[in-house]
């Protein structure tokens, strides 16, 4: 039995959450765009960081001072946990997404590489986010359409007028269109 072929939903969101803040910027040089997180993103990751580890080192200090186990193995543990978390926040931010145009891909370090000669749009779309405590909130996605119909997620963030000043600055970079794609929210 043969597949039938199934036509591609531009409309559907590819990634189901999203940050309230503006995560990352796009750096052109040359022949290279390259994805860098703002500083806000990264200083709200090494909050996390920075805490967990003040936790562990205040373990140390209690067992050597003090030398109680259970209140340094509570102190400790909590600080690992804090700690990890802060790092398992950053690695997406620091992930190296990249237009290269002398290799001719993108690469995201999710989906495996697109030739960059197969990039023929990008597409900018919107979707809203719902927490469990209720509280929703507009976030948007900036990806590109390739000639044999995949979609790859390139930035997802709230703040709409930068990414379409950075979506228009990669579209002209890569010489490709920019299908805007936002359907009205009602909140």
């Amino acid at each position: 039995m043969k597949e039938k072929d199934t036509p591609i939903d531009l409309n559907k969101a590819l990634l189901q959450k999203g940050p309230k803040f503006r995560s990352h910027r796009i750096v052109f040089d040359d022949n290279v765009a390259d994805l860098k997180p703002t500083i806000s993103s990264l200083l709200f990751c090494v909050v996390y960081i920075i805490v967990g580890l003040f936790l562990v080192m205040l373990a140390v200090i209690v067992y050597v001072t003090k030398s109680q186990i259970d209140f340094t193995i509570f102190l400790g543990a909590i600080g690992i946990a804090i700690a990890t978390f802060g790092f398992a926040l950053v690695m997406p931010f620091v992930k190296q997404v990249t237009f290269n145009k002398s290799r001719g891909t993108f690469k995201n370090n999710i989906d495996r590489a697109v030739k960059m000669e197969n990039i023929v749009s990008l597409q900018i779309i919107n979707k809203m986010i719902t927490s469990k405590n209720g509280l929703s909130y507009p976030c948007y996605e900036l990806n590109i359409l390739t000639k044999n119909g995949r979609r790859v997620n390139v930035l997802n963030h709230n703040d709409i007028s930068q990414l379409k000043n950075d979506a228009e600055k990669l579209a002209d970079f890569l010489s490709v269109t920019l299908i805007d794609l936002q359907r009205e929210i009602i909140l």
